[in-house]
């Protein structure tokens, strides 16, 4: 009777550790499960080959690029770039006076400890420059029409490190009013004509205190270049007042972007301008700033193309077209046509997570910017020849 019971004690062990084994297995096989099922920076579905995104022999490539808080290092005098410093000049009175006043606890927290060191510029250099060389085989689009650039020295540190050779000989940008020191700017590969120009923006408000805020904001920033068939370009960088403002500038700024494409136009001009505008579909559903006025100075962008775009900005689960171009009535005064069917946001494995656009984060090492670029392309004529 011992033997049986002993037998059946052995017995019952064993069932009980191949049973915590199982259970084992289990958890082990389910973990791993878990950890496979998580997204790879973007769904290969969501991904845009590179073939669409190249230009053939006659064709010119314009592209709008948010490429979000473009800083240097370097403090901008009469600017409050402080959260993009490296963390040993962070210790003074001047940032830590600015910091205090930052109502956001996240944002307070990035002025006063973010370490915006030489390894977090070059690295986001890096990743900016590697979005615009996934277009036309390497090279990058012949247009770039950008925004969120703190000066000319960081666009400068871009061409020369991330994309050099690729030919970009124009680099255009001004120092305009916007207190946190980001501007418009533009890269081309097509020579500059004449001086660029900031245009201010006259905006008008009836509470002078919003006014003065409205006056801060960025303006645009025009460029003439010229051509391959030897043809005159002028392009126009815009960034509009962000959500946070009142509708009413954003709609002032539309106004002010259209009514000078038209007067150019009049002129014999061909024009093209391109940026954020940061007109959400919320918006753009009640207002109509794309529809309805822009749209009197040219075919825009997501209206005429980008047939299975989703947007190039998502936010609290809305899709928009914050980044739009608008190209002239008067383009084929340049030998140019545009290619509807070319517009397209540019989504790559290193820009997005789960089709949206995966913000630039330095901790992380990852992202590029909360904004997808959009490109486009245009068919381009040969030049008249002289008699």
């Amino acid at each position: 009777m011992e033997k049986i019971q002993t037998i059946f004690k052995i017995q019952s062990r064993l069932t009980i550790i191949a049973f915590i084994s199982v259970l084992a297995a289990f958890a082990g096989c389910k973990s791993t499960e878990t950890k496979s099922t998580e997204a790879p920076a973007a769904a290969s579905s969501d991904i845009i080959p590179q073939d669409r995104l190249a230009k053939g022999a006659d064709e010119i490539s314009v592209m709008t690029f948010n490429v979000e808080n473009m800083f240097d290092n370097v403090h901008d005098k009469g600017t409050e770039d402080y959260p993009y410093l490296p963390r040993a000049q962070k210790g003074t009175a001047e940032v830590a006076e600015y910091c205090k006043t930052v109502k956001s606890k996240f944002y307070r927290d990035e002025c006063n400890f973010k370490d915006w060191n030489d390894d977090f510029v070059k690295f986001k250099l890096s990743q900016v420059g590697k979005t615009i060389k996934y277009l036309e085989h390497g090279n990058g689009p012949d247009i770039i029409f950008m925004a969120e650039v703190e000066n000319i020295n960081i666009l400068n540190q871009l061409v020369d490190t991330q994309l050099q050779g690729l030919g970009y000989q124009t680099r255009v940008l001004i120092e305009g009013p916007d207190l946190r020191g980001i501007d418009p700017a533009i890269l081309s590969k097509f020579p500059l004509k004449g001086k660029p120009i900031l245009h201010i923006i006259p905006y008008h408000d009836d509470d002078a205190e919003q006014l003065k805020y409205a006056k801060r904001s960025r303006g645009v920033i025009e460029a003439t270049v010229i051509l391959p068939n030897k043809k005159e370009l002028t392009v126009m960088a815009v960034h509009f007042p962000s959500q946070a403002n009142p509708t009413a500038w954003r709609k002032q700024a539309v106004e002010f972007v259209k009514n000078k494409m038209v007067e150019y136009e009049k002129k014999g001009r061909a024009v093209i301008a391109g940026g954020d505008m940061n007109t959400t579909s919320t918006e753009e559903g009640r207002s109509g700033y794309f529809s309805k006025i822009l749209s009197q100075a040219g075919p825009v962008s997501h209206l005429v193309g980008c047939d299975h775009c989703k947007g190039s900005h998502y936010y609290k689960g809305e899709w928009s077209y914050l980044d739009v171009i608008v190209y002239g009535n008067g383009i084929s005064k340049a030998g140019l046509t545009l290619i509807p069917e070319s517009i397209q946001t540019v989504i790559t494995p290193d820009n997005s997570y789960h089709g949206s656009p995966l913000r630039f984060d330095d901790e992380k090492k990852e992202g590029v910017s909360d904004h997808f670029p959009l490109y486009s392309r245009l068919k381009i004529s040969a030049g008249t020849k002289k008699k």
